[in-house]
């Protein structure tokens, strides 16, 4: 087995990565926020605005408080990760692990390409993944060779869509239903847009 300390935690070094990620999120909220509060207090309605900032606050808390507290921990019986595509924490047992594998794949935009570890289970199921976006190569190396199992590495860029042929079942449900994700992002930022219209219109 093994040998590793009792208790060890990772952090994600790429702080720039989740501010860019964070502000572009912020940037959907409080600008029509904004706008809806301005008009509120200019039209005498308190109530409203401060509903609107509140809800404000707690969408950019939302936003900001999971990459902030983002961390992975390894202890003797496995890892357990803070914040990191859930909330609260999520455990992976060391002996549930008996395969890692790392990929190279290619963004959304078919060109720029980040490396992925993919913790499988005796099913060949994703139990865990991280990437390099957040972390670096050298953490997503300590993190594999944190189990008893084999590592396998590929170092050739693969496309989702080959991914999706090949190891669907290890992907997210949004890289499965590519389609029907960016559907329901579209949807709920034009209800976000309507919700945003209907409060400014009720401060008239």
């Amino acid at each position: 087995m093994t040998a590793v300390p009792a208790v060890r935690t990772l952090r994600p070094l790429r702080h720039l990565a989740w501010r860019t990620t964070a502000a572009g999120n912020i940037a959907i909220v409080v600008p029509g926020a904004t706008v809806a509060i301005v008009i509120s207090v200019q039209a005498g309605r308190p109530l409203v605005a401060g509903l609107v900032a509140l809800v404000s606050l707690l969408a950019v808390a939302v936003i900001v408080a999971p990459a902030l507290r983002m961390r992975t921990r390894l202890e003797q019986d496995g890892i357990t990760t803070f914040w990191t595509g859930r909330l609260g924490h999520e455990r992976v047992a060391r002996s549930e692990v008996r395969r890692a594998v790392i990929r190279t794949i290619y963004n959304g935009d078919e060109v720029s390409t980040n490396r992925h570890l993919f913790l499988l289970d005796a099913a060949d199921t994703t139990l865990y993944r991280m990437n390099d976006r957040w972390w670096t190569d050298e953490q997503l190396l300590t993190v594999a060779h944190h189990f008893d199992a084999a590592l396998e590495s590929q170092t050739l860029p693969v496309h989702l869509a080959e991914l999706r042929r090949t190891a669907r079942h290890q992907l997210r449900w949004s890289e499965r239903h590519s389609i029907t994700a960016v559907t329901v992002l579209v949807a709920v930022g034009f209800l976000l847009c309507v919700a945003f219209a209907l409060l400014v219109n009720g401060a008239l």
